[in-house]
């Protein structure tokens, strides 16, 4: 009997043990796969930006002491401005392209674009290395998959004429359409003339005209020569609008284009001034004063090296 006293006693405490002790903490799902985020790059250093600073400015006999020691340290983009240095030479800075072409391997060699680039324009002509037509396609080859929007013209030009390699139009217009898709202007317009003319491709002057506006919208005055021209198209005596807006897209193209584009853009001006009256005329001038580039569209690519994003443009 008191051993069954003692059962009942051990049974009573664990029960009581058990309802005062915390409940297990409830199952949590678990955390949601998040994608791996690369960590940002660490900011130059500033030796390294006081260099890029002084290249920059045309101050090479400084950007050289500066850049040089990083290039010894295997910065490709300090050896590629090391070897543009030695390229071009300058103030204190000896003229060596054997020396530049030196350079430039070393950072071609880390898939550097520019350097890659530079490497296709010296091996094409033989500047400080041995000619070598295939050693040129294939380093602007690997410019152009890198995303350097001018080795990208450069083949698509070459596709386009068949110059070292076989001619293929429909080549051609893919490394422009990825061009302009990029951002690049050149590009963009180029679009505009091919799908406008069914150039190689099916026309498409809808998508056309969309090509033509963004490139006019950077400044490219063949471009805005050929808004001016569809205005003419569309304009009428009911709808003066046209003429307006072809006016000032005439006058755009006239006061940024060069000698040919300038020279077709006047008599289309003057031609289209013949038809409007001055009130239509001043409408169109003020829009002219106050056109300016236009600034990418949101989440737009922005080409770094398209000389339309250059502010003397």
């Amino acid at each position: 009997m008191a051993r069954a006293s003692r059962l009942a006693l051990a049974a009573a405490a664990l029960l009581l043990a058990v309802a005062q002790a915390p409940a297990p903490p409830a199952p949590t799902p678990p955390p949601a796969r998040m994608p791996s985020l690369e960590p940002p790059p660490p900011a130059p250093p500033a030796d390294f930006l006081q260099g890029k600073a002084a290249f920059e400015k045309g101050d090479y006999n400084g950007a050289y002491l500066l850049l040089l020691p990083w290039a010894h340290r295997g910065n490709p983009e300090a050896q590629y401005l090391v070897g543009r240095m030695s390229d071009e030479g300058g103030t204190g800075i000896a003229l060596d392209p054997v020396e530049a072409a030196r350079w430039y391997r070393m950072a071609a060699a880390k898939e550097y674009p520019k350097a890659l680039y530079a490497m296709a324009k010296a091996a094409a002509v033989g500047r400080g290395m041995r000619a070598s037509p295939e050693q040129a396609l294939d380093f602007l080859v690997r410019a152009a998959n890198a995303d350097f929007t001018p080795a990208i013209l450069d083949l698509a030009a070459l596709y386009d004429d068949g110059r070292g390699v076989e001619q293929d139009r429909a080549k051609a217009f893919d490394w422009y359409d990825k061009a302009a898709k990029l951002g690049n202007t050149e590009a963009r317009f180029v679009m505009g003339e091919r799908l406008h003319n069914g150039d190689g491709v099916e026309q498409d002057r809808p998508t056309a005209r969309q090509w033509y506006e963004l490139a006019a919208g950077r400044g490219h005055p063949g471009a805005m020569f050929r808004l001016a021209q569809l205005g003419v198209a569309r304009a009428s005596n009911l709808n003066i609008e046209y003429r307006v807006d072809a006016y000032a897209w005439a006058t755009l193209a006239q006061q940024r284009g060069g000698p040919s584009v300038r020279k077709e853009a006047t008599e289309l001006r003057n031609q289209l001034g013949t038809t409007m009256i001055q009130v239509d005329i001043d409408k169109a001038m003020a829009r002219v004063r106050a056109w300016k580039p236009q600034p990418p569209l949101k989440g737009e690519p922005v080409d770094p090296d398209d000389p339309y994003n250059r502010p003397a443009k």
